[in-house]
């Protein structure tokens, strides 16, 4: 449907929804009573606010990005956007953002939404995760790498030049791992630059040493990350929690990533000398040269991180959270 309508069009649809959603949300709270509303903020929502100052229900939004942050779909109608953003902010009675990064933002954006009613819980892994019985020496039969040293990454290949920058870590990588001839590089998932990627991979070393998994069911993943040594985020940006990063660390992989506020505050007590400057060619092979000089280190490091996961970022820990601010909103209110 977006590729059909102008996507201003479509933006100003979204915001229609509203109408509908207000509807909707007052028949439900006149049916039965509610204890509390909880929202994953979308661009242009207002009607859960209105509904929940209306009844006075105590509202919890959850935000992963504000209006105009860049992002892959470009953001249209940004002004009634963030016009949306102020209504729905102001009738909260707890934000939840996953990155400093954007509490700062809606602090600064918005100086009259309280900043003690934002708070700051990053994603995570569901706590059956750790239940799970994945296999990955199946997936490393399967692929002939057995005594391989995998990094590995798990995601969506966007198109050449997006903010992922997939090309620049495979290329950096390549040259970063020339001598050691058993070290390859595993990329889980599908998307438009995949072919930018084998194209990188076939000029520089061979198929062989990058292995394209090819998109692979999401109850199989499991599998594949269990099958690496080292989990790869090549970057972020300022107000993103990679959910990737998780799912490394709650199958104890050591993680290579950007040194950017929301990795750097999970990874740093860690394992801080594995995060290397974004887009810094050097940094990024001092960081591959490090963790490949530390290897008998890496279980070590991979059952902290493990531990400190399923310990605070799981998403049942985030709704203890959530209940027990909402408890201390109810108390002060």
């Amino acid at each position: 449907i977006v590729p059909i309508i102008p996507a201003p069009v479509f933006a100003f649809l979204e915001f229609l929804c509203n109408f509908w959603a207000y509807k909707h949300f007052r028949s439900l709270v006149r049916s039965k009573k509610y204890l509390f509303i909880y929202e994953r903020h979308y661009f242009f929502s207002i009607a859960s606010g209105l509904i929940a100052k209306m009844f006075g229900i105590p509202l919890v939004v959850d935000i992963n990005e504000l209006a105009g942050f860049k992002r892959v779909r470009k953001n249209h109608l940004t002004r009634l956007a963030k016009w949306c953003e102020r209504t729905l902010f102001r009738n909260a009675s707890i934000i939840s953002v996953v990155s400093t990064y954007i509490k700062d933002e809606i602090v600064r954006r918005y100086p009259e939404i309280d900043p003690n009613k934002v708070h700051v819980i990053p994603n995570g892994v569901a706590q059956s995760y750790f239940a799970e019985e994945f296999d990955g020496g199946e997936v490393r039969k399967g692929f002939h790498i057995e005594d391989k040293i995998i990094f590995g990454f798990v995601g969506f290949f966007l198109h050449e030049k997006s903010w992922h920058k997939l090309e620049w870590f495979l290329s950096v990588f390549i040259d970063a791992v020339q001598d050691t001839e058993n070290a390859v590089m595993m990329l889980v998932g599908e998307g438009p630059g995949r072919s930018g990627l084998e194209d990188i991979a076939r000029s520089r070393v061979s198929l062989e040493r990058v292995i394209f998994t090819g998109a692979v069911p999401n109850r199989e993943v499991g599998h594949y990350l269990k099958a690496m040594d080292v989990g790869v985020i090549p970057h972020t940006n300022e107000y993103r929690s990679p959910i990737n990063m998780f799912e490394y660390m709650a199958l104890g992989k050591p993680v290579l990533a950007p040194d950017m506020e929301p990795v750097s505050s999970i990874l740093a007590e860690i394992e801080g000398e594995y995060l290397f400057t974004a887009e810094s060619d050097e940094s990024l092979k001092k960081a591959i040269s490090r963790m490949l000089r530390d290897r008998q280190n890496w279980g070590a490091i991979g059952e902290r991180l493990k531990k400190i996961t399923q310990e605070r970022y799981t998403y049942e820990k985030h709704g203890e959270t959530i209940i027990n601010l909402l408890e201390r909103y109810k108390t002060v209110r």
